[in-house]
């Protein structure tokens, strides 16, 4: 077993096993989400026995509640992010929900906005991303999603516009485009709480922050790369923290590796 907690989210903690057989209880004391990536287990929670593999489908925890599992059917590879009640309380507040929201259920339905956005911050906390940016943005869009769909009374679902905060929060971004910004203090300079912030900025640009800073990056390093400069040297040119990073972003977004696309663009 693995377990860390993120530097840059404090009130998250991640575990992770691999090939596991072992059969866990506990009493929970902060909310949680599971992917399992391999095998299958059952586990005994609030009277009844569920079932739990591989897939979209997440298994969700509560505090004050107890999870059994009772049967391993293949050995388990699983990922697990626990929240602070603290974390989980002030988002509910945010929400206008509840400040100890109840969840309705034990997994997930597997077809929502809820497993977009945890599966997202699970890879982002698999390869320990040091974007700040990203990092407090899927964690803002995972407990959004799982309080909006899974808490006992959900919160209404109206968003005003506020198409004015999206632009200058957009312009914010542009402007220190090469810094490592948090999320809270990109939703203070537009007069946002981060939950506002995030479902405005989506319903404006269509990609979270961080997704767009991503691409405004990618597109300055193309533009580097058309004028001579080294792939090498790209990456912390744009604001992006090495040679790996630059290539993951430009290959998903561009279709090319840094290098390819400088030698097509020599030719």
């Amino acid at each position: 077993m693995t377990l860390w907690r993120p530097p840059l989210l404090p009130d998250v903690q991640v575990v992770r096993v691999e090939e596991d057989t072992r059969l866990w209880s506990g009493h929970s004391v902060q909310y949680g989400i599971t992917v399992t990536h391999a095998g299958a287990f059952d586990f005994w929670y609030r009277k009844r026995v569920w079932t739990h593999g591989p897939g979209r489908q997440l298994k969700l925890k509560e505090p004050g509640e107890v999870h059994r599992d009772v049967r391993v059917h293949a050995p388990v590879t699983a990922q697990s992010v626990a929240f602070a009640p603290r974390l989980v309380g002030e988002a509910a507040r945010l929400l206008c929900l509840p400040a100890s929201p109840h969840l309705s259920t034990a997994l997930s339905r597997g077809t929502g906005r809820c497993e977009s956005a945890a599966l997202a911050l699970h890879a982002a906390l698999s390869r320990r991303s040091s974007n700040r940016l990203e990092c407090e943005s899927l964690l803002a869009e995972t407990l959004d999603a799982l309080l909006t769909e899974y808490a006992e009374r959900s919160p209404s679902s109206d968003c005003p516009e506020h198409r004015p905060a999206a632009l200058r929060a957009r312009d914010f971004l542009r402007a220190s485009v090469t810094e490592n910004v948090g999320l809270d203090a990109l939703a203070s300079s537009v007069g946002l709480n981060r939950f506002h912030l995030l479902r405005v900025f989506r319903a404006e640009f269509g990609l979270p922050p961080h997704d767009y800073v991503t691409h405004l990056r990618v597109a300055r390093a193309r533009t580097l790369l058309s004028q001579g400069m080294a792939a090498g040297d790209v990456a912390a040119e744009v604001g992006l923290y090495d040679q790996s990073q630059l290539n993951r972003h430009f290959k998903r977004i561009v279709g090319l590796t840094p290098g390819q696309y400088a030698r097509a663009v020599r030719q």
